[in-house]
């Protein structure tokens, strides 16, 4: 008689060790460029400048992008800024002690006596590689210096629910708000031509 033994058998161990680690980050900016011309049309200064993104414009972002089913798009309106100012992160339309808002302008366009409504094109993007810029750009509005003129120091953009073309007017969300390196002296009858654009890059 014989008998027969037979063992099988299988063995895997396999270990991994990692520490990978991935992040995505968003930055919000963007960026005023204005050129003002004489009854004549001759340029008498140009200049472009970014613009401090306030609190209250970013959580207006935000919130119409993931919470919109309840939002209307009102403006947004675009203001020029008086004099010498500062700037604060916290400013908003009810509240920004360090500017003013210009109110010696109209509307090239049809004279109206009012901010400019920003109308925006598609956003576009770079693509990857090496990072993504997707940028959002505004038709350029044109305004007619008016009465004495005076200084103009900077720009803002005011949306949200309540914003209105009036000057002078604190309702609605300030988006954004910048000011040139040096203010500029304006007299009635100059142009000042605005194009806003912002970009979000990763």
């Amino acid at each position: 008689m014989s008998i027969d033994l037979a063992n099988f058998g299988d063995h895997a161990e396999t270990t991994m060790q990692t520490k990978a680690a991935g992040s995505e980050s968003v930055g919000i900016a963007g960026h005023y460029h204005v050129v003002c011309r004489d009854a004549d049309g001759n340029i008498k200064w140009e200049e472009s400048f970014p613009n401090l993104v306030n609190a209250v414009g970013k959580q207006l972002m935000l919130d119409t992008l993931l919470s919109g089913s309840a939002y209307t798009t009102v403006g947004p309106y675009l203001g020029l800024i008086s004099g010498t100012g500062t700037f604060a992160a916290a400013d908003t339309m009810t509240s920004h002690a360090g500017w003013t808002e210009f109110t010696n302008y109209q509307l090239t366009s049809g004279g109206a006596v009012q901010r400019g409504t920003a109308s925006f094109s598609a956003a576009t993007s770079s693509g990857t590689t090496p990072s993504n810029v997707t940028t959002k750009t505004a038709t350029a509005i044109s305004y007619t210096i008016t009465g004495a003129g005076g200084t103009v120091g900077g720009c803002f953009l005011v949306t949200g629910t309540g914003a209105v073309v009036t000057h002078g007017s604190t309702a609605g969300t300030l988006y954004s708000a910048g000011n040139f390196a040096t203010a500029k002296v304006t007299t009635a009858g100059d142009t000042v031509s605005v194009t806003y654009s912002t970009t979000a890059t990763s």
